[in-house]
Order: C-alpha cells, then structure tokens, then sequence
C-alpha cells in the first residue's frame, strides 16, 4: 500500500473511528527512532522477492479480506445471488467504491461495529439503508464493551432502518429475500445494492507459497487468524 498501517489505516478514516489511527501512528513513531528497522511502500511481495532479500526469518502480516458470499457465524454456506446484484464488501467501501442505486442493505452476519459504522457512513451520503442481523440487536457483540445501546440509538436518530432476527435467504438486482430467524417465513425488500459484513478470510498465499519453498516462516494477525485489532497487536 501507500502508507503504513493495513486495516487501521483505512479503518480509522470511518465515522467514530478516528482514534484508532493512533494504533497505527505511535508504532510508526517508535520504528521511525529505530535505525535497525527500514520500511518500504508500495512493494507488493512475492515468494521470489522475499527471497531476494536473503533474510533468516519472515513474519508474514499480510492482513484479511472481507467475504462476498455472505457466509458468516449464521449462515455457513453461500448465500443465493444473481448474477446481476450488485453485492460489495466493508473491503469495496473503504476503498472509496459506492452503490450505484439508493436502496442499500447491509448484511451484518459479523456482529460487532462495521454494520453500524458503514450504515451510518452510507447514510451521510444519503443512501436510504436497511440493516439486516439475525440477531436480535444490532452490533451484539458490542454489549461486551457497553457500546451496543449508543450504537443502536446512533443508527435510529439516522433513520437506518432495523431488520433485527432476519436472514438474508436471496439476492436479486432489485430486491434481496429476508427471512425469519425463527419461523423462517420469507418476503422481499428493495435493495439495490447489499453490503455483506459477514466473515473474513486470511490473506496468506504468501504464506504458503513461503511455507513450500523452505522458508523460516510465521505469520500474524489478520493472516493466521482473522480478529479484532487488539488482537492483532497482541500477536505482533
């Protein structure tokens, strides 16, 4: 990339979120000092490029992608999507790509802060959005850190629309199949766009194909196991 700092980078540039970026800040401050340490931008590596640099060891921390399928902690399989949805990821909106239609539903099968931050993103840019969990809160997870009851408020005084105990069985260019949770009756909403925030899978190609040609090799992060941030900065 063109600057330090992976998912924290782009993720502190989201609403509510702007202090994290001092995770990434006060570590690129600390390596600045060191005359041991040399970081290199835009260097896309490769198992033949890593190589090329002679080292005894590699960390590999090359981070996670965002699932488009809808498979998350609900629902294990793929979801049912036509071939003329239009379906983005947390990963799409982050790197400045918008729906193209105003009906926009978020999936958020993850359960901690992205559904509600990208909701209330979407809605400053004045999409109409629905948020659609299978739990029966919004962001769930965040009650662990006493946020859940601000967050929830935060998304109503948007006027984001809750869709709370709900699957999302289909999707169609104009509309996405909801189901009950628990009695699994279905009907349709408008949606022309959906943003899955589902699972996440690791980014560890480089990994392996270091793994394979004999390499002193580890990884962290995003790329052993994807998690929270803190979690991240507990295996570096």
């Amino acid at each position: 990339a063109s600057e330090a700092g992976g998912r924290v980078a782009r993720e502190c540039r989201l609403p509510g979120l702007a202090a994290w970026g001092r995770v990434r800040d006060w570590r690129l401050l600390q390596i600045g000092k060191m005359p041991n340490v040399s970081l290199y931008l835009e260097s896309d590596m490769t198992a033949e490029t890593v190589a090329e640099l002679g080292a005894d060891h590699v960390l590999v921390a090359t981070g996670a992608t965002w699932r488009r399928d809808g498979t998350g902690s609900a629902q294990v399989r793929p979801i049912a999507l036509a071939a003329d949805a239009e379906v983005l990821t947390p990963d799409d909106i982050m790197a400045g790509r918008m729906p193209r239609g105003r009906d926009v539903l978020i999936y958020d099968d993850d359960h901690y802060y992205m559904g509600g931050v990208l909701a209330e993103l979407l809605r400053k840019h004045g999409f109409a959005v629905t948020l659609v969990t299978p739990a029966p809160l919004v962001s769930i997870f965040t009650k662990a850190t006493l946020e859940q009851a601000t967050i929830q408020s935060r998304l109503l005084e948007l006027d984001v629309r809750i869709e709370a105990n709900t699957l999302v069985k289909s999707i169609a260019a104009a509309h996405a199949t909801l189901g009950c949770s628990f009695t699994g009756k279905t009907r349709e909403v408008a949606a022309t766009a959906v943003v899955m925030v589902t699972a996440r899978d690791p980014v560890d190609s480089l990994f392996h194909s270091l793994l394979k040609a004999g390499h002193s090799v580890a990884r962290a992060g995003d790329c052993f196991g994807p998690g929270t941030i803190a979690a991240a900065v507990h295996a570096g």
